[in-house]
């Protein structure tokens, strides 16, 4: 069983220094425009590449795949409403099973758009770890829907106007007290999380005078969960007193108060941004000269997150090999990307797998829209152990598994192998294909013939040595999901 030992810690910074890390990374000699590069900004950036996006992807320079990628999901807009998404309790009183049906349905429908989108969906996927709220406190689906609809549709726009509208929606009013935030009993709850968990950092910048203040600023906003109403302004809870928040004293509102942590905190804000966001799309420890690079640029552009995004995705330091399958995957990282890499579409899933996938990843630990508190998943190591180790080899197995259930999906890999190994049929050559693209990183000898002996499980001996079997054996597509039974409980499949 993977121990700590296997996964890496701080990595030594080894390779040529570069007078800036955050330049854009141009293919040479020593360092190719690859399919594991390719497949690197996927993986990072979404849910990872079918074999036809790598080659697509191959075909461009990488600052032009990271612009098509990035302007193509910054494009994509509101996301559509499901028919219920303005139920309020009443709505619900005469079908009261339909508010788990819903609920199910808003998390197949994330689930179905990390597979085929891949993403923006990520994307959210980070944002509703960092602006955490847990559903099973709200109990609102209207308020899901709202919630979920603001992580994708601010998810690569202005981080401060997102700010702000998080403070407003529902979800978040519900969940850390913001409707019972009102004037002469100012509650602390958002003021605290809004200056250490969303913008600042902890004890990064603000005091506990600072947190009361800006709770007297921010009363007002109220969400009614219990009847599952829309979020509104009472002008009448609100504090029309001064308030002093920063050593500046004035009487600062909703709107006034969230803008003066971005003038007068702005460094902070600068830094603790694109620090989660290269701990989330990068690496564990981030590198100072990095983020200082781009807490410049994104202030430089007025808190846009797209300018910011596309300089970390373009840079030489994102591309350099040390971080190419280093970060520990997440549950849903674990399953996702194996049906992309075998692939597996949305419209290839059907309800009862997509129901499962979200129970397995529940089980280990990452429930989409309950976090387990609002400092959301820790993440990394957290994700690793004796339970969820041997769990995630049978619910990985089990993803596996569908590949072969449908005919077009098996001969989705079949496919895959022939055009990988250029219709070899030399198992070995097959096999470290297939682990490449599979995991993007090469196996150690020991292993890749292990799991050449996976894949040739089940057939006798003698078919290979006399040349033949071939990938055309009705076989072929079951002994590929045979050869990723072994992949899935390796160390190395745990990262990404």
């Amino acid at each position: 069983m993977p121990t700590h030992a296997d996964f890496p810690e701080k990595i030594t910074h080894n390779q040529v220094a570069v007078e800036d890390p955050l330049q854009p990374y141009v293919p040479s000699a020593e360092k190719p425009w690859t399919a594991r590069r390719v497949a690197h900004l996927y993986r990072r950036l979404g849910f990872g590449a079918s074999l036809a996006q790598i080659q697509q992807g191959l075909q461009m320079s990488p600052s032009e795949l990271v612009d098509q990628l990035l302007d193509n999901v910054a494009d994509l807009g509101t996301p559509d409403p499901p028919y219920w998404a303005g139920y309020t309790s009443d709505d619900y009183d005469a079908d009261p099973d339909s508010v788990f049906t819903h609920r199910r349905e808003m998390r197949n429908r994330w689930l179905s758009e990390m597979l085929e989108e891949g993403i923006r969906a990520k994307m959210a996927l980070f944002w509703h770890n960092h602006f955490a709220t847990e559903l099973i406190d709200y109990q609102c689906n209207a308020y899901m829907w709202d919630y979920y609809s603001l992580l994708h549709e601010h998810a690569f726009g202005n981080f401060k106007v997102f700010v702000r509208e998080m403070g407003k929606n529902a979800a978040m009013l519900d969940y850390l007290n913001g409707n019972l935030n009102v004037a002469g009993s100012p509650n602390e709850n958002y003021a605290r999380e809004l200056m250490e968990l969303f913008t600042m950092g902890e004890g990064n910048g603000y005091t506990q005078s600072d947190i009361v203040e800006m709770a007297r600023a921010l009363t007002g906003w109220q969400a009614k969960a219990y009847l599952c109403t829309p979020a509104y302004y009472d002008a009448t809870r609100h504090d029309n007193g001064v308030k002093t928040i920063f050593g500046q004293s004035g009487n600062f509102n909703f709107t006034s108060a969230h803008n003066l942590i971005f003038t007068a905190r702005a460094q902070q804000v600068a830094h603790f941004i694109p620090s989660k966001i290269y701990k989330n799309f990068v690496y564990q420890y981030p590198d100072p000269q990095v983020i200082d690079g781009l807490a410049q640029t994104f202030q430089n552009n007025n808190w846009e997150l797209l300018p910011m995004l596309k300089q970390l995705f373009k840079s030489e330091h994102f591309f350099d090999d040390q971080f190419i399958s280093a970060r520990v995957k997440n549950p849903i990282e674990s399953m996702i990307p194996l049906l992309k890499a075998g692939g597996v579409s949305a419209a290839d899933m059907d309800t009862n797998w997509w129901n499962a996938i979200g129970y397995w990843s529940f089980l280990l630990g990452q429930e989409i829209f309950n976090p387990p508190n609002v400092s959301g998943w820790a993440g990394y190591r957290a994700w690793i152990n004796e339970s969820t180790m041997t769990a995630r080899w049978k619910f990985n197995s089990s993803v596996a598994y569908y590949m072969t259930v449908k005919e077009p999906l098996r001969e989705n890999l079949r496919n895959l192998a022939i055009t990988l190994s250029n219709d070899s049929n030399d198992p070995q050559v097959i096999v470290a294909a297939l682990v490449e693209h599979f995991l993007g990183q090469t196996l150690e000898p020991v292993h890749l013939n292990a799991a050449v002996s996976y894949f040739k499980s089940g057939i006798p001996e003698n078919y290979f040595l006399d040349g033949s079997w071939n990938l055309y054996w009705d076989e072929a597509p079951y002994q590929v999901v045979n050869m990723l039974y072994y992949l899935v409980k390796l160390p190395e499949y745990q990262l990404t």
